[in-house]
């Protein structure tokens, strides 16, 4: 996550008048590619405070539809809100930008080409685009074609693995102080071992469970062992999908 943020702090200073005066070219997008529940869309948000842009949010999940299409109008909404982040020189957010393209394959058969019109259209856009910090987010990136995430769409590609050691303790921390629990107080180091292969959505669920268990075992605060139940009854995503996670990587060390 240092990485990343060095990313961001980056890309801001190429928006500056000072970069414009100096003709530096404006980041054209960052794509940040990693494992479920890692934080890729938190990321979009802490985007929007680093750079000091407005954050227009566009989700291609609920813009394609089940057979891969856009949906009725959804060309148009695309294309507005590319319009809106033009004019408000914002950050325009791509959730599972891997949904967006992988719907240009199948275009023709489903759709007449709909989708793969506005998609063109999209990475046109992309391309051209001067004023905009595209950032977008991708899971399952393994049928991406490489024109799709080529430099010149996006100045920066991240990837995003599952959190080490040290990032483990630092998102219990986190989680514990949201709840108004004292990090000292539990034994960080053993709950840091339990949860190998865990990513930070499913560390703040085990938190989230550990704390309900010590209400309901008599209203009390939660303590290690509440939450080391939680997370025992927890399988993480990285073991039931070992397989796919292990090809996601293998994409990113050949791709980026």
């Amino acid at each position: 996550y240092k990485e990343l943020r060095a990313i961001l702090e980056r890309a801001a200073h190429t928006f500056s008048p000072q970069a414009k005066a100096r003709h530096v070219e404006p980041c054209k997008g960052i794509l940040l590619v990693g494992l479920p529940g890692c934080g890729k869309d938190l990321c979009k948000r802490v985007a929007s405070s680093i750079t000091n842009r407005a954050l227009l949010d566009l989700d291609f999940g609920s813009i394609m539809g089940e057979g891969g299409g856009v949906i009725g109008s959804s060309a148009m909404s695309i294309k507005r809100a590319l319009n809106i982040a033009g004019t408000i020189k914002g950050i325009l957010g791509i959730s599972e930008f891997e949904k967006a393209v992988s719907g240009m394959k199948s275009s023709n058969k489903t759709d007449g080409g709909e989708t793969a019109r506005t998609i063109s259209y999209l990475l046109n856009w992309m391309q051209d685009n001067r004023d905009v910090l595209v950032f977008a987010t991708a899971n399952d990136v393994r049928e991406l074609e490489s024109e799709q995430f080529r430099i010149g769409r996006f100045s920066y590609i991240h990837f995003v693995d599952l959190p080490t050691d040290e990032d483990r303790l630092e998102i219990f921390k986190v989680h514990l102080l949201k709840r108004e629990l004292v990090p000292d107080d539990f034994d960080l180091d053993k709950l840091v071992d339990k949860s190998k292969d865990f990513s930070g959505a499913e560390i703040e669920g085990a938190v989230k469970d550990g704390v309900l268990e010590a209400f309901i075992d008599g209203d009390r605060a939660a303590q290690t062992r509440d939450i080391i139940k939680a997370i025992d009854g927890i399988t993480p995503t990285a073991q039931m999908m070992s397989e796919k996670i292990e090809e996601i990587r293998k994409w990113a060390r050949n791709n980026i």
